[in-house]
């Protein structure tokens, strides 16, 4: 590439002309080839980009896709360029034809969308987040996210508008992504809320505040200084908003280490959780489909059977006259009494039972256990566990004695017991801080209506 054509170049990205572009790769076909072998360099494009020329920008990208990735000398993509240089038009195009340069990440680590949060551009963020769901999780080379970047820079609507997203975002995944992003912590283990606390009593700092503790963002969580956030806070209107809804350092213990995790008791329940894990890891996914259909079918049959026993049940008929006509499925004769009930004598009733919720438990155990692990679990157990409820009434109802009622009926209610326990445990402790979060954000509610009357004079 010679100096004249190099010159002719920057003349043709400065003012745009694709003529002139054109000209030069007619007079040296290969230069656009040799910038593109320059690790770091400024080339047609980072130009074009800095002042705004869309067509010639387009034209360079159709001959070069590849300079769209480029950084130049000073570490910057034409992206992050036309980001500086106000051309939202232009970026808006970048994006269009390549979503994933919302990610590209410059010096320091910024990415297009850690620049429209530091300088507050909220609808071209937004136009980010919903072209590329997973550039919330980018973080620069000091381990900030894009709300680190926010809150620093005091672009409280640019917070608002993440938080929004991360409570709205419903990719796969979601929930765990808007619990770390919102916890991260930078390189000095500083959270959002680390930072935030630190600020000026403001109406955009309290309405920031009062957004992040409605999520669930960690309270306790401390930085490099072991301080948490009511530590941090500068301010007394700000420490008491904060107080409301977390506990000073001294009440705080110290979070356990993997090490004291890995030696805590196990449990019983912990204990058959990591049994069905083993052998769900152990399952080939050809094996897991296998066993998972012949289960199914297992506890179909056994159900049916269940259902429908040996001999059949007595039924009753009414005739037009009134008068009741009484025959059982094999056409013995029964009285109104055993109407419903299994032919069985009860002794053989019992046999069947033992063996038939035997094969049924084992099998819908077995399709428990075959559930790949993920966030569906609960989808697929429950009904199942439901449908082995359905059963059991269905035995006791058809049992033609009151003692297998009364052993059916007791592994029902014992069956019943154990999963309303379960569930009734699992509320309480997925609600306690729910409960205590709505109680406090009132709290809140209530401290700054008196902070804006006592301001008032009130």
């Amino acid at each position: 590439m010679n100096t004249n054509s190099g010159d002719q170049l920057k003349a043709a990205a400065e003012t745009g002309d694709i003529d002139l572009l054109y000209t030069v790769i007619h007079d040296d076909p290969s230069i656009l080839e040799i910038i593109d072998s320059i690790p770091f360099v400024e080339t047609p494009l980072h130009i074009a980009a800095s002042w705004g020329h869309i067509h010639f920008a387009i034209e360079v990208m159709n001959l070069k896709p590849s300079f769209l990735w480029k950084l130049n000398p000073q570490g910057f993509s034409p992206a992050h360029l036309a980001m500086q240089n106000d051309q939202k038009r232009m970026l808006s195009r970048f994006v269009d034809m390549n979503k994933d340069l919302v990610r590209i990440k410059g010096r320091e680590g910024l990415t297009p969308l850690h620049f429209a949060c530091q300088i507050g551009e909220v609808e071209l963020l937004a136009e980010f987040l919903i072209a590329c769901p997973d550039s919330v999780e980018d973080m620069t080379v000091r381990g900030e996210t894009a709300l680190h970047i926010a809150v620093k820079n005091e672009q409280y609507e640019a917070l608002d508008l993440l938080v929004c997203f991360l409570r709205k975002n419903i990719v796969r995944g979601a929930g765990r992504t808007q619990y770390k992003i919102l916890n991260w912590k930078d390189t000095d283990d500083n959270t959002i809320l680390h930072i935030l606390a630190q600020r000026n009593f403001e109406p955009q700092v309290v309405k920031a505040l009062g957004l992040l503790l409605k999520t669930r963002i960690n309270l306790m969580a401390k930085n490099l200084q072991n301080k948490t956030a009511l530590d941090m806070a500068g301010n007394v209107d700000i420490r008491s908003i904060i107080e409301l809804r977390s506990k000073s350092n001294s009440q705080i213990s110290n979070a356990p280490t993997l090490a004291h995790k890995l030696r805590s008791n196990t449990t019983i329940r912990h204990k058959v959780r990591i049994c069905i894990l083993r052998i769900r890891s152990n399952i080939l996914e050809e094996q897991r489909n296998t066993w998972l259909i012949a289960a199914t079918l297992v506890a179909t049959a056994t159900y049916q059977s269940g259902l429908s026993p040996p001999g059949g049940i007595y039924q009753v008929s009414a005739s037009d006259d009134h008068n009741m006509n009484i025959t059982s499925s094999n056409s013995t004769i029964s009285t109104p009494k055993n109407a419903g009930f299994s032919v069985l004598s009860g002794p053989g009733f019992f046999m069947f039972s033992i063996l038939n919720m035997t094969s049924f438990f084992l099998s819908t155990i077995a399709i428990i256990i075959m559930i790949p692990s993920g966030t569906m679990d609960g989808v697929v157990v429950v009904p199942v566990l439901s449908f082995t409820l359905s059963y059991l009434f269905s035995m006791i109802m058809i049992s033609p004695t009151f003692v297998n009622s009364m052993i059916l009926l007791f592994v029902l209610y014992s069956l019943g017991v154990v999963l309303w326990i379960d569930v009734f445990l699992g509320m309480y402790y997925g609600l306690k801080p729910v409960i205590a979060k709505k109680l406090n954000i009132l709290s809140l509610k209530q401290y700054c209506c008196n902070r804006r009357n006592t301001s008032h004079g009130l």
